[in-house]
């Protein structure tokens, strides 16, 4: 399996479209959060990779 396990802290639902807005903010749309990516957001932080099974990252020990 391929993953990456990150460390976002400010999570939201953007999008352009009000329509889309409207019915992306809805929980039973399934559509996920995303981390903050303003320029005063914290970034988010990668603490594993793993590829393969095999850790590439690991910022969790």
């Amino acid at each position: 399996a391929h993953y990456a396990i990150w460390d976002a802290t400010d999570l939201v639902v953007a999008t352009p479209d009000t329509r889309v807005q409207r019915w992306s903010t809805d929980p039973r749309a399934g559509v996920p959060p995303l981390p903050r990516l303003e320029p005063d957001a914290a970034l988010p932080a990668c603490l594993r990779t793993v590829r393969a099974g095999e850790v590439l990252h690991d910022a969790i020990t």
